[in-house]
């Protein structure tokens, strides 16, 4: 029963109940008393280290990709195996190199043909030396390519180990004239193996093609047949010519002064067995007569590879472009012209 001259709105207000018990938020002075009582019972720990670790500078980086060998130094230890006299002045020396990619970065490794080797003798200065033995084929590096990749095999669990080590041999072709201390190379002395330099011959594009161009003729003299004997060796996998697949003529014009200064004399008859290169030699004869009386020779200049191993003589060069010029090949490979520069990523230790 509504009361006289009181309104429902007044009549509500009065009626209002009041809880049992009031629950009022602490104020700011009152939580942060809590707080440091509360903190003064417990001992501080784990919090503070956890806070910190989150506004550590370079955590980013803990998740960041790494580059495979990239904390590796770019000279590593290398040892003397062996020796072969090729010549009175002229050796091949074969040592062994580190390979592994967890101790050597891809931008340090011998990857293509005509590349050159950097030396050191009992850390003397830095020499670079022509390779005569291919590129490394990846089966030599399969196990540890997939233990740079992360990948386990079954039932395996990742676990703290050392890093792998893969050697291979490397044979360098030396002169004693310019390359005394590594013509004399023993097992005593200290021998240093650091990045490859250069980017070694230009054999992509057209040349790859084994049905675009059947047909290839080499010309070497000096070093290059160090150059030569590479590329003839060298497995498919390491951008090699699949020279036993080419189903054309397949030539190795092979110059020296001397009879003497032929070298690789005793192999010509495996490199022919293994890619069906015919090595022909000669002395006195200019590499247009040696091409000229070749009378076995069959071959379409659209379809005619030439790869020019001069050794750094620019006369000889000059003259087996002129050559080239006259029997209309086009497709030419230059040993004084290397391919393009393998570009990093940024994040690589060479960028």
């Amino acid at each position: 029963m509504f009361a006289k001259g009181m309104s429902s709105m007044q009549l509500s207000r009065s009626c209002r109940c009041k809880p049992a018990l009031s629950y009022r938020t602490p104020s700011a002075q009152a939580r942060w008393s809590i707080t440091r009582a509360a903190s003064a019972k417990e001992p501080q720990t784990e919090v503070a280290e956890e806070e910190d670790l989150w506004q550590y500078a370079e955590r980013d980086q803990w998740y960041a990709a790494r580059f495979a060998a990239d904390d590796q130094p770019d000279w590593v230890a290398g040892s003397f195996l062996r020796y072969k006299q090729l010549t009175p002045t002229i050796r091949e020396v074969v040592v062994g190199v580190e390979i592994s990619r967890e101790r050597i970065p891809l931008r340090n490794a011998y990857k293509h043909v005509g590349q050159r080797a950097c030396v050191r003798i009992n850390s003397g200065t830095e020499q670079e030396v022509p390779v005569s033995s291919p590129p490394f084929p990846q089966s030599l590096l399969r196990e540890v390519l997939l233990t740079v990749r992360g990948d386990l095999y079954a039932e395996e669990t990742k676990t703290a180990r050392e890093l792998t080590s893969v050697t291979a041999e490397l044979s360098l072709f030396v002169s004693s004239e310019e390359y005394p201390d590594i013509y004399k190379l023993s097992a005593e002395d200290t021998l240093e193996i650091g990045p490859f330099k250069g980017s070694g011959l230009d054999l992509r594009g057209s040349l790859l093609g084994i049905f675009q161009h059947p047909t290839v003729v080499i010309f070497a003299q000096g070093s290059g047949i160090a150059t030569a004997k590479a590329l003839l060796l060298a497995s498919s996998d390491v951008c090699g010519l699949n020279l036993r697949m080419r189903t054309g003529e397949k030539r190795l014009y092979y110059r020296a002064r001397t009879q003497a200064a032929l070298t690789y004399a005793e192999e010509y008859e495996a490199w022919e067995e293994a890619t069906g290169v015919k090595v022909v030699t000669a002395t006195r004869d200019s590499f247009a007569d040696m091409f000229d009386d070749d009378d076995t020779l069959e071959y379409e200049p659209a379809s005619t590879a030439a790869i020019l191993l001069t050794g750094g003589d620019e006369e000889s060069e000059e003259e087996l472009l002129e050559l080239c010029k006259e029997a209309e090949i086009n497709c030419i490979v230059r040993q004084s012209v290397e391919g393009a520069l393998t570009e990093y990523l940024a994040k690589g230790k060479g960028a």
